[in-house]
């Protein structure tokens, strides 16, 4: 009977310990809504339009600012913010961003008391182990919101995730972590008001 409670105890640790973890991938952090709900807004439009007849070297990031702009407008419209191509009551407004988060680069301890085993060690365990002790790109998107009168700002989000294969970016991979998080972000705003 002590066993089966401490194991269960156990587990549920384990499990909350993995869910969040899994939770703190990605990281959503929003302004006050207050600006923007007291506005009461009904309608929106991008601050500027994509440009076209981008060269061949700009296209991945002519279909990644096509992909955020649907998610966007598919979350306002969701909230019932309806699309102008211009002239919305705010204007919304994206950037990309990357940084490194910091890691630790694995030092070996060979103090007194400690021993070394004369055997070769297993390439695949070694590069494993510094490519997951060092830093990591955090790619970011932030959403800024202007009011369409007078454009000052009156809501932003910084929507961050670690870029687990940044050799071979997938747009379908990007939409699907983006979704949830444009979600999140959108949240803490209010439906739009009906006029």
């Amino acid at each position: 009977m002590i066993f089966s409670r401490t194991s269960a105890r156990l587990m549920a640790a384990v499990l909350l310990s993995v869910a969040v973890m899994g939770c703190t991938s990605m990281q959503v952090e929003t302004d006050s809504a207050d600006r923007f709900a007291n506005k009461r807004y009904a309608s929106f439009s991008w601050r500027t339009e994509i440009p076209t007849g981008v060269p061949a070297s700009m296209e991945s990031l002519y279909l990644l600012s096509t992909t955020v702009r649907e998610v966007v407008a598919e979350e306002l419209e969701k909230k019932g913010y309806r699309y102008q191509p211009s002239g919305g009551d705010f204007l919304v407004s994206y950037a990309f961003g990357a940084r490194l988060e910091g890691g630790v680069e694995p030092e070996p301890n060979f103090g007194p008391s400690s021993s070394v085993i004369n055997r070769s060690p297993d390439p695949a365990a070694m590069d494993n182990a510094y490519a997951l002790s060092g830093p990591r790109e955090v790619a970011s998107l932030m959403l800024s919101f202007e009011d369409g009168g007078n454009l000052a700002p009156v809501w932003s989000a910084r929507i961050s995730q670690v870029v687990e294969n940044q050799n071979q970016p997938d747009l379908d991979k990007v939409r699907r972590k983006l979704e949830p998080g444009v979600a999140k972000a959108l949240r803490v705003l209010p439906n739009a008001v009906s006029r």
